[in-house]
């Protein structure tokens, strides 16, 4: 009887690593969609921030996104990201706006990307062009339909 159980016990044991790896295995994202889904992104995104559309790109963000950008504390939550973009909104025109993926990097719930950026904005209130570039790294989050949006976003600029 007692061989019987732990028998019975290893055969359980067994089975159950083999659904963990099997479901390990099946659930991870394809690497070169999840690389075209970050580029997509990224051109919708600068789209949206030259067309001025905060509420369209706030859109591309999970529900608990934070981001940390340069020079200011860290936005905890959606509303304080949307709130400081249409700051920056309000005092600057987006002319070009361009991010470049040197990787990415998936699994089943998150995905990685890095890479540079560069833009050029004028200030609304007059005044020359400002051209910036720098680097940043973005943590995405696979949402419930399937899709990718910005879990955490970290940026800063290559000025010296």
């Amino acid at each position: 009887m007692r061989t019987a159980r732990v028998c019975l016990a290893f055969l359980i044991l067994g089975a159950s690593i083999a659904a963990l790896v099997g479901c390990a295995t099946t659930s991870k994202a394809n690497p070169q969609a999840f690389e075209q889904t970050v580029k997509d992104t990224w051109v919708r995104y600068s789209n949206l921030w030259m067309d001025g559309d905060v509420n369209g790109w706030i859109q591309l963000w999970d529900a608990g996104g934070v981001q940390l950008p340069p020079g200011s504390p860290m936005k905890m939550s959606v509303s304080e990201i949307k709130k400081s973009s249409e700051a920056a909104q309000a005092a600057f025109q987006f002319k070009n706006f361009v991010i470049r993926v040197s990787g990415t990097f998936v699994d089943e719930n998150f995905g990685f990307a890095y890479g540079n950026y560069s833009y050029t904005i004028v200030p609304r209130a007059g005044g020359d062009a400002i051209n910036a570039d720098g680097k940043y790294e973005t943590i995405f989050k696979r949402q419930p339909d399937g899709s990718w949006k910005i879990f955490r976003d970290c940026f800063n600029s290559n000025a010296q």
